[in-house]
């Protein structure tokens, strides 16, 4: 089932802040290689999502922003790895923003403070986390924290501004467990912050689309 950009999202979920190296970079673009050459450092991010509402219904979301990059004169992110749990999130993905959505399924413990996520595709795990949740409440606002995307499908760039507000509190993590053979193995990386959002609306509009320049 398609449905047409823009998307209205709401959730609730955690942003994990990261510095990479370089070379930890250019080995973790996958399928958007063509920006293997332009890191140009930056935050870069893991996100676990949680819609509860979307114009395809509730689905789950692990993804993988690696840096900044600097291309065609701006400074951009991409999604190089990403995992829904849904295939009309997969669908849909790929066809307003070229996002390149692969399948997977998601499980989530809450225990008071402590939230524990697990990914997996088939009887492999691609990633466990444990979350201790802070209290102090602050807002969220993607124009203090903005990731513009480019993303590349065959022979055509996908531009896109996402926007959106929410409620954050710092959190921790307390124990990750990643399989690198599917996701970028982070875990000896220490995050400049971990922040859990909740009641989230996230927004995002069409793709500016264009043909890449041989």
């Amino acid at each position: 089932m398609y449905k047409e950009a823009p998307w209205s999202l709401k959730g609730d979920g955690y942003i994990l802040l990261y510095k990479f190296k370089k070379s930890f970079i250019k080995n973790h673009i996958f399928s958007q290689d063509f920006l293997k050459d332009c890191p140009c450092g930056g935050l870069g991010c893991v996100m676990i999502v949680d819609y509860k509402e979307s114009d395809v219904g509730p689905y789950r979301e692990l993804l993988f922003i690696p840096g900044k990059f600097k291309f065609n004169g701006k400074k951009l992110n991409t999604i190089s790895k990403i995992y829904v749990t849904t295939q009309e999130s997969v669908v849909n993905g790929i066809r307003n923003w070229a996002i390149p959505k692969e399948i997977a399924d998601c499980n989530i413990k809450q225990n008071g403070n402590v939230s524990q996520v697990e990914f997996s595709k088939g009887e492999e795990r691609i990633l466990k986390i444990t979350f201790k949740d802070g209290k102090m409440k602050f807002p969220v606002n993607t124009k203090l924290l903005p990731f513009p995307l480019v993303q590349k499908q065959e022979d055509k760039l996908y531009y896109t501004n996402f926007y959106g507000s929410g409620k954050g509190s710092f959190a921790r993590i307390e124990q990750i467990e990643i399989n690198e053979n599917y996701f970028p193995n982070i875990q000896y990386y220490k995050p400049i912050a971990v922040i859990k959002v909740t009641d989230f609306n996230i927004v995002f509009p069409k793709a500016e689309i264009e043909g890449m320049k041989v």
